[in-house]
C-alpha cells in the first residue's frame, strides 16, 4: 500500500471500521443504556461535561438538547468529530456543544475544568489507570467521572479471549467488577462503584432499533454496506461471538468521585505543621528554641 493511500476495508481496526460506518453507539447496552445511565447521574444544566470518545456526537447532543448543560467532546477520530459536529449543527446545539480532535491519554484541557467526565466503551482498549488519572486532572474537586464499559462476569478462557481480540482488536481487555472499581480507586477516585450493573443479552433488536432512529447513521449505511459486502460478514463475525458467550459478558457505570483536597495543616499532621512554622521564624529565634 503507497503511502498516503486509503486503507483496505479488511485492513481497517474496529474503530476505523465504526467510524467510516459512522456508527457512534456501539457501546454495550446501546443508546438506551446511555439514557439509563443519564438518568442515573442527574446531570444538571450547571454541569461542565467532557465527553471522553464522544463518537459521532449522539450522547453529547442528547444531553445538551436534554439537559440544556455545555459539553465539550472529543475523539480521535476526525471522521467523528467531523460527523459530530455536523450533528451538533443540524440538531440546534452547536451554542452548547463543542467537538475536538483529542487524546485522552493527554487531554488538552486545564487543571480542575470539568463537573462531569463520560466515556462509553474506550477504556476498555486502554491503560485503565492512566486513563482515569488523566480524567481525574481535568476535574474539579468533587467532580465525577462515570465510564460505561464491558464487564467480565467470570473470567475468560484463553481461547475465548484470543477469538475476542480477533474480533474487537488486541488490545480488547474487559475486567471483572472488582478490578474495574480498583482501577478507578488507583487513580485516586472516592466512592468507587458500578451504576446499574446488567449482564449482556440478546436485545440485539432493541439496539437496532434505536440506531434506526439515528438519522446521521441510516443516511448512508446502506449504501457502505452495499458497497463493500466484507462489511457485513464481519459485523456478523464479531455480534456471533457475543451471541455465543453472552454468559461471560455484562456492563456497568464505572463510578468515582474526585476528592476535594485537605487543608495543609492536616495533611502535615501536628508535628509537621510546627515543623513549617518554625520555618518561618527569624534566625534569631529558631536560635533560642534550640539552644539549650
Amino acid at each position: 500500500m503507497a503511502l498516503g493511500e486509503p486503507k483496505r476495508m479488511e485492513e481497517l481496526n474496529y474503530f476505523e471500521l465504526l467510524a467510516w460506518l459512522g456508527i457512534g453507539s456501539s457501546h454495550p447496552g446501546g443508546f438506551p443504556a446511555t439514557q439509563q445511565n443519564l438518568d442515573a447521574l442527574q446531570v444538571s444544566q450547571e454541569d461542565y461535561v467532557l465527553d471522553a470518545g464522544c463518537g459521532s456526537g449522539l450522547t453529547a447532543c442528547y444531553l445538551a438538547k436534554t439537559r440544556g448543560c455545555k459539553i465539550i467532546g472529543i475523539d480521535l477520530n476526525p471522521q467523528m468529530v467531523e460527523k459530530a459536529c455536523q450533528r451538533a449543527v443540524n440538531e440546534g446545539v452547536s451554542h452548547l456543544v463543542e467537538f475536538r480532535v483529542a487524546d485522552v491519554y493527554q487531554l488538552p484541557f486545564d487543571d480542575n475544568c470539568f463537573d462531569l467526565v463520560m466515556a462509553e466503551s474506550i477504556t476498555v482498549f486502554l491503560n485503565k489507570v492512566n486513563v482515569y488519572r488523566e480524567f481525574s486532572r481535568v476535574l474539579k474537586p468533587e467532580g465525577r467521572v462515570a465510564d460505561l464499559e464491558m464487564v467480565l462476569m467470570k473470567e475468560l478462557p484463553s481461547n475465548l479471549r484470543t477469538q475476542m481480540e480477533e474480533c474487537f482488536g488486541s488490545g480488547t481487555d474487559p475486567l471483572l467488577y472488582e478490578e474495574w472499581l480498583d482501577a478507578i480507586a488507583q487513580a485516586g477516585f472516592q466512592d468507587v462503584e458500578i451504576k446499574n450493573p446488567q449482564r449482556i443479552k440478546n436485545n440485539g433488536n432493541v439496539i437496532v432499533n434505536a440506531l434506526m432512529k439515528d438519522w446521521m447513521l441510516i443516511k448512508d449505511l446502506k449504501n457502505k454496506v452495499l458497497s463493500q459486502p466484507g462489511v457485513l460478514s464481519r459485523l456478523q463475525k464479531n455480534a456471533g461471538f457475543m451471541k455465543r458467550n453472552m454468559g461471560y459478558f455484562g456492563f456497568g457505570l464505572v463510578y468515582g468521585r474526585k476528592p476535594t483536597p485537605l487543608p495543609t495543616a492536616i495533611k502535615l499532621g501536628v508535628k509537621g505543621h510546627m515543623r513549617q512554622a518554625i520555618r518561618t521564624l527569624p534566625n534569631v529565634y529558631r536560635r533560642m528554641l534550640f539552644s539549650n
